[in-house]
């Protein structure tokens, strides 16, 4: 026997050990799930910062070289599987499938989740306030396009507060049902990835017409069905709907990334790092906003975005929406949201949730 063949018999004990072990951690799994029944506590059934202590112990205690960068995606998907013996997650998102917000939904919850799709952003909200869905996935920035301004929207009239948020890098393909880069006459995609993709898109096909599309999904389904047509979308939707792809990585910026928002029905717990998001109105005064600015940086309370929106039905007024870092349970957040909240005409606590680097 060779020195690789021992090597590979080691590996495949290694992984009848890991099999072994995991089908003891997941009747564990059950044995909580009969125990949570018992006390009549179904609806706590996804408990995220239990998650979230088992991935950031297991980091803290990883030696390598297994990188520290995959422990959480296969982790996450031993928790997605593990919670689909006692009952699936189900989760809204931008639809159809392989959208990038059908992607970030995957990368937050797993495989084993079962994914539900919306046609608008709306939808998403109202599937998870009226119990469809357990939480819901919805696009908020693009480092290029900025605020999605229908999701900040949508916010002012729901409950649902914010629990986590997940950073999805954007890469875009040119594709088509032949691959064959002559045969192009209309480029369909959505709106915001043919922007992404402009400056590629003017070079390389100054002559075909670009029509925006309500998702790259759509894009890739028509794609498929007229020879002259090519779709921007992500890779995932090439195999998919069985299209070739003509170029990859079309994207003018190659740091593309959007944000997404996890939203549900219960404040996230506290985290080593966390964000808060609050929305408010004020006085139309001189100098207003300059005071609640003011009353952020005494107490030291670093603001990580501010963005205004007018207020509906109501001209020249506005609600102002603001990212900081910390958790509403800190006493000096506690002390300026006190403050805030009798200067201030509105105010509401959208979220305090685990906070991305980078």
């Amino acid at each position: 026997m060779s020195k690789i063949d021992q090597l590979r018999e080691q590996i495949d004990r290694i992984d009848d050990k890991f099999l072994e072990m995991l089908n003891r951690r997941a009747k564990l799994a059950i044995k909580i799930g009969q125990e949570k029944a018992r006390l009549n506590r179904n609806n706590h059934f996804h408990v995220p910062h239990r998650e979230r202590e088992i991935f950031e112990r297991l980091k803290s205690q990883n030696k390598g070289p297994f990188p520290d960068s995959a422990i959480e995606s296969v982790f996450r998907e031993i928790c997605s599987a593990t919670l689909a013996l006692e009952k699936p997650l189900n989760i809204a998102y931008l639809g159809p499938e392989t959208t990038f917000s059908h992607q970030a939904a995957m990368k937050k919850f797993g495989h084993s989740a079962e994914f539900r799709p919306a046609t608008h952003i709306n939808g998403i909200f109202r599937l998870v306030e009226q119990g469809h869905a357990d939480y819901g996935v919805v696009p908020i920035e693009n480092s290029i396009e900025g605020v999605v301004n229908l999701t900040l929207d949508t916010f002012v009239d729901s409950p649902l507060v914010i629990c986590d948020e997940i950073r999805l890098g954007i890469s875009h393909c040119l594709m088509s049902h032949s691959g064959k880069p002559g045969q192009v006459k209309e480029i369909h995609s959505h709106p915001q990835a043919l922007a992404q993709c402009r400056n590629w898109l003017s070079e390389h096909y100054p002559d075909a017409e670009q029509i925006p599309t309500s998702s790259t999904a759509i894009a890739a389904q028509l794609a498929g069905q007229e020879k002259h047509i090519a779709a921007v979308a992500g890779k995932l939707a090439a195999e998919t709907y069985k299209l070739k792809v003509i170029a990859e990585r079309i994207e003018d910026d190659l740091k593309n990334t959007t944000r997404f928002l996890i939203i549900g029905k219960e404040m996230a717990k506290k985290a080593k790092h966390n964000k808060t998001s609050i929305m408010f109105s004020i006085k139309d005064e001189a100098g207003s906003l300059l005071k609640i600015l003011q009353l952020f940086a005494r107490h030291e309370i670093n603001l990580t975005k501010i963005q205004s929106r007018p207020l509906r039905n109501r001209p020249w007024e506005y609600l102002f929406f603001v990212d900081f870092e910390g958790h509403v349970e800190e006493p000096g957040i506690v002390k300026v949201l006190d403050t805030l909240r009798k200067r201030s005409l509105f105010l509401r606590v959208m979220g305090s949730y685990p906070r991305k680097s980078g």
